[in-house]
């Protein structure tokens, strides 16, 4: 659980990795103390670079750049003193042991976000921006978390909570009119605000499908029976020979697994072993069943048809299984440099040429709605929001059936109040900060 105390913390904010410099934050109320007995240096000026020297004992340790930062005008809300030192090991090592002698405790991982929630330099939601930021993998994540940090994304959750509890404070006036001096409430206005404050949250809700793929990457399986080129368009879609590949039918035993980049977005890709009627061996009966699975929890499969293959009824009996779930298909022909010039059917690939990659590139993403995007797109990437979002609507649908009722239509727009409350950090409990903060690196 976070310490919520008036101690002092400290942690690098830079990599452990090799480096030129790292950069060391201190933030708390004995922040600039400690500073200035690490330099022996007083006369810092509030955002201005200074040159100092960090002292062990009668000799230096280190020479340094400090910059300060007074409460409240300070990430953290608290004075705050960064310093850039050489990222020697031993350096890093002892300045947080000589930091550790002055009181200065080691930061828990998140604590510095942690602290700028608590002052209230950011909600809730931008705290959890702050943490996609650092973890975006491609520029569509990037975007997605810029917003949230920037407080784009709040700025939509209040916009449904101020709805909310508008129409609330019209019924617990009208609960409190014991003298019925107010005019009964108009069930035909209260109906409309509720539809449009329901049919916002499931708008936003909605956007879920596409931000998951966004943060997570799109997970594409690419299946069909063995030697149909699947570890060659594998290869070919990452651009390098990541996946052995062999003219022997049932080279691939095991899945493999890897990410390339289409238009700003991730797609994660896994190479299954080809799916044949009866299994050569133990091995490959374990392939088999391992790419079934992979198929099962793919977002879109990629079926690779060869039309040369001898049995080719069990492809298209397999194509029918694939896409009779539900699953998003996309079927491509392969070797489509053996295939006669004039030949259309279908989206044509050749990974040993390169041919229709690109176009498969480009309907990966058609496929999974990301191509329709637009650059100004506010998105929700957490399944927590898309949950609170759910619960929220499914609590105005009820209050709506209720508006006879005022007292149960006012519980439940207090109950999609509070969904909405938690998402912004204005209704959380510890537990809850616990798991997010937790999931910070440290020196964040």
């Amino acid at each position: 659980m976070f310490i919520f105390s008036r101690d002092t913390i400290a942690a690098f904010a830079t990599a452990s990795s090799s480096g030129a410099v790292a950069l060391l934050r201190i933030s708390g109320p004995q922040a600039l103390d400690a500073l200035r007995r690490l330099t022996r240096k007083d006369n810092f000026k509030a955002r201005r670079a200074t040159l100092v020297k960090i002292y062990d004992g009668a000799e230096v340790l280190d020479q340094a750049v400090a910059v300060v930062y007074a409460a409240p005008k300070s990430y953290t809300g608290q004075d705050v003193a960064e310093i850039t030192l050489h990222a020697s090991a031993y350096i890093k090592t002892r300045v947080l042991e000589l930091l550790s002698a002055l009181g200065v405790r080691p930061a828990k991982a998140g604590e510095f976000t942690m602290r700028a929630f608590m002052a209230g330099k950011m909600d809730l939601t931008q705290a959890q921006g702050v943490a996609d930021i650092i973890a975006g993998k491609n520029k569509a994540a990037h975007k997605a978390a810029m917003n949230a940090m920037d407080g784009k994304l709040s700025q939509k959750f209040k916009h449904i909570k101020e709805g909310l509890s508008e129409l609330l404070a019209q019924i617990e006036v009208r609960l409190d009119d014991t003298d019925e001096e107010m005019p009964p409430l108009d069930g035909q206005a209260a109906q409309k605000n509720l539809s449009a404050v329901m049919e916002e949250a499931q708008k936003l809700a909605a956007t879920f499908c596409s931000g998951r793929l966004i943060k997570d990457g799109v997970k594409a399986a690419i299946a069909g029976v063995p030697n149909s080129g699947k570890s060659s368009l594998l290869n070919a879609l990452l651009g390098f020979e990541r996946a052995i590949v062999s003219e022997q039918s049932g080279t691939t035993r095991d899945t493999i697994e890897a990410a390339f980049n289409a238009g700003g977005y991730s797609v994660i890709l896994t190479d299954t072993a080809g799916i044949r009627e009866h299994a050569l061996d133990a091995a490959e009966k374990e392939g088999m069943a391992r790419s079934k699975k992979a198929v099962q929890s793919a977002d879109i499969v990629i079926f690779v048809k060869d039309l040369n293959a001898q049995d080719s009824a069990l492809q298209e009996r397999l194509l029918k299984e694939i896409s009779a779930g539900g699953k998003k298909v996309i079927e491509v022909i392969n070797k489509a440099d053996l295939l006669p010039q004039n030949f259309k059917d279908g989206l044509l690939i050749s990974a040993k040429t390169g041919r229709g990659i690109d176009a498969l590139k480009e309907e990966i993403l058609k496929v999974t709605e990301l191509s329709a995007l637009q650059e100004d797109d506010i998105l929700i990437t957490s399944a927590a929001h898309y949950d609170a979002l759910i619960k929220a609507a499914g609590e105005l649908k009820s209050a709506g059936e209720n508006l006879k009722n005022l007292e149960l239509a006012a519980e439940h727009l207090r109950a999609a109040l509070r969904a909405l409350k938690e998402l912004i950090g204005e209704v959380t409990t510890d537990n809850i900060l616990d798991v997010i903060f937790s999931k910070f690196c440290v020196g964040k």
